[in-house]
């Protein structure tokens, strides 16, 4: 649920350029004028930065409030939980997005990293091996789609023109798109299972 809030629009300018504070203030003001759960996410990334952990959460969780239904709110709620470190939350958070959308392997897999944090090996690799057989089953449906459907072309020149602009991103823009994308959540997750290696 994106907005065409011109307080919106100008707070994304500045947390590209890594102004925080003014992307905070703009962030503010589109709250003012509409209450719309990707902003009150979008300020969630910004207080995360600023090292404002408490008003991180509080703004997240008043996005799953008004958004109950969308896995990314608790995928997003998890990332904070964990890093405030409330590990068990985060895990109960994973659990609610996969109970919303059960075929998202990024929640399978941050849930084996979680449950690898924990110590518990068996059940981390059940996971992990959920988000592998998931992982498989939408790159053959990609594939399928390149192979057989014209009307799938632009789409596919749309993932590549998006695939190589992620890897021009900079820290910051990953990390804000980890936190709200579940696009961005992939690209965390390839990152940490390559082992921090070049592209």
């Amino acid at each position: 649920m994106i907005s065409q809030n011109k307080y919106y629009i100008s707070g994304r300018t500045k947390f590209e350029a890594q102004d925080f504070e003014g992307a905070l203030k703009d962030y503010s003001d589109a709250i003012g004028e509409e209450e719309n759960p990707s902003i009150y996410s979008e300020r969630a990334v910004v207080c995360f930065y600023l090292k404002n952990l408490e008003a991180s959460m509080a703004d997240m969780n008043y996005a799953a409030t008004l958004e109950p239904e969308n896995p990314y709110r608790y995928s997003s709620r998890a990332f904070i939980k964990d890093a405030m470190g409330d590990t068990e939350g985060a895990i109960a958070d994973y659990e609610i997005a996969i109970k919303l959308d059960p075929e998202d392997s990024i929640a399978y897999n941050n849930l084996g990293l979680l449950q690898e944090k924990l110590g518990y090996k068996a059940k981390a690799k059940e996971y992990y091996d959920s988000a592998d057989s998931l992982a498989e089953v939408d790159n053959l449906l990609e594939r399928i789609k390149k192979k057989n459907f014209n009307e799938f072309v632009e789409s596919v020149d749309a993932a590549a023109e998006e695939q190589k602009a992620r890897k021009e991103m900079s820290l910051f823009v990953l990390m804000r798109n980890t936190l709200t994308t579940k696009s961005g959540f992939k690209e965390y997750i390839d990152f940490l299972k390559n082992g921090f290696k070049a592209r």
